[in-house]
């Protein structure tokens, strides 16, 4: 019998520990005296028995098995695109400072509007791809630039699924709500249309970085404007939010205003760095500490916070979670106005990394690509500074652009998303002990 090498903890308070296996995340909380017992394995049969049930002890190889189990089939998930980026324009009427796909220095193609005529072939064949690989849960995103600079061709496409395809794969629309308008937003709700809306806070905040081409109007007003619409009209959509620097700042300025304007749903996305920045590790640490603190505020005033409730949900339920960025493990597609397709959304207007093109290439040939063999390589279950890290199960790794941006290359590991998860883990953990504290003893946690 052996301390697992997937053993870890975490105190909980001045009292309790959290012990852990970081494969099974199967929860024991004990008291802290009882720490240096468990490392010196001075308990008792039954104590012991439990110790192995969950994992911290191992008496065989047990947990090598378990994780080449998990390698496996994360292995065999691979090449299969539940995921498809329409990008229906690569234009956009904002230049927003931070942009990942506008900033990035592999940026260079020229704007581009896609036809109904393309977007029919990506669809037909991406849903063949579904049928072929029984595939229930999947989704179109319309992506840009703005979309919504290309609404005709959207609107043919969502009839052309609807109406003759595929009635339940999710539809959502990206967009940065300063085209929205009531026509646009009666049909969308009509057709059930998931709608993002990228905007980051208060004026002084959202104005600083979001801005648009022509310098003149401000996009918060015209965004806040669509909100208002929304709000109205009783539609369902979620703010799609950038913790910026400036938005970890002005933390209560930023939740007091989500608050006041009615907000339904948020999603934190992570600041991803698009070009090297020596800032990264103080930023990290402090918009993970904002994310993960605002979400019981916003519980509290019924908003939804969508990207810590996914993590809450898998957390409960013991998932693993393979991959944080669909383009991992090739499991998503990014189709351009012209029908090129690349992995990475954040690719859309870059010609290096185009893999085919969906009108003349079959999606099978686009997938085998060898120039997609990075994205087989970026498993954190397969990368052996991540195999005994504690939040393994909660993290999925990181932005390959941003570990491309700060790090060298697309494979590294993004150290940046580290901070992010490591905090995460932590966060989930004392939260479930907070709410199952009181009938520690019914869970066999307390081992005194």
């Amino acid at each position: 019998m052996k301390l697992s090498k997937y053993f870890h903890y975490i105190e909980m308070n001045n009292k309790y520990i959290a012990v852990f296996n970081s494969i099974l995340m199967q929860i024991i909380y004990v008291k802290k005296e009882k720490l240096d017992d468990i490392k010196s394995f001075k308990l008792s049969e039954d104590e012991k028995k439990t110790m192995i049930e969950n994992g911290i002890y191992e008496t065989t190889s047990d947990m090598e098995d378990i994780y080449n189990v998990l390698k496996t089939g994360i292995h065999k998930q691979a090449k299969i695109p539940t995921i498809m980026y329409l990008n229906v324009s690569t234009y956009c009427n904002l230049a927003c400072k931070y942009c990942f796909i506008e900033n990035s220095p592999l940026s260079s193609q020229k704007y581009e509007k896609m036809s109904f005529e393309t977007a029919k072939i990506a669809i037909d064949k991406f849903l063949a791809e579904l049928d072929k690989n029984e595939i229930v849960d999947s989704q179109i995103i319309f992506y840009g630039g703005e979309p919504l600079t290309n609404w005709n061709v959207i609107k043919d496409i969502i009839n052309y699924i609807q109406d003759e395809k595929k009635s339940d794969i999710t539809l959502t629309i990206i967009t940065n709500g300063t085209l929205l308008n009531k026509e646009i937003i009666s049909y969308l709700m009509s057709h059930h249309i998931g709608i993002g809306i990228s905007i980051d806070g208060p004026k002084f905040i959202n104005d600083k970085n979001r801005i648009f081409k022509s310098g003149s109007e401000s996009v918060y007003e015209k965004a806040m404007n669509s909100i208002k619409l929304l709000n109205d009209m009783n539609s369902s959509y979620c703010v799609s939010a950038t913790v910026t620097p400036d938005v970890v700042e002005n933390e209560d300025e930023v939740l007091e205003w989500l608050i006041d304007n009615k907000i339904k749903n948020i999603f934190w996305n992570l600041y991803h760095y698009s070009t090297k920045d020596n800032n990264w590790e103080k930023h990290y640490n402090k918009m993970s500490d904002f994310i993960l603190k605002s979400y019981k505020i916003l519980k509290d005033n019924n908003i939804g916070e969508e990207k810590v409730q996914e993590q809450i949900e898998m957390f409960l339920n013991q998932t693993f979670k393979f991959h944080s960025c669909g383009a991992v493990g090739l499991n998503q597609l990014t189709i351009k106005p012209n029908g090129d397709v690349c992995i990475c959304q954040g690719d859309s207007r870059s010609y290096k990394n185009v893999v085919g093109n969906i009108v003349s290439d079959e999606i099978s040939d686009i997938l085998n690509n060898p120039k997609n063999a990075q994205w087989l390589k970026m498993y954190t279950i397969d990368n052996e500074k991540c195999k005994y890290c504690p939040a393994i199960s909660v993290c999925g790794g990181g932005c390959p652009l941003q570990a491309e941006a700060l790090f060298g290359k697309r494979t590294a590991l993004d150290e940046a998303s580290c901070i992010y998860y490591k905090k995460l883990l932590e966060w989930l953990i004392k939260q479930y002990f907070y709410v199952t504290m009181e009938d520690i003893e019914e869970r066999k946690a307390d081992l005194e």
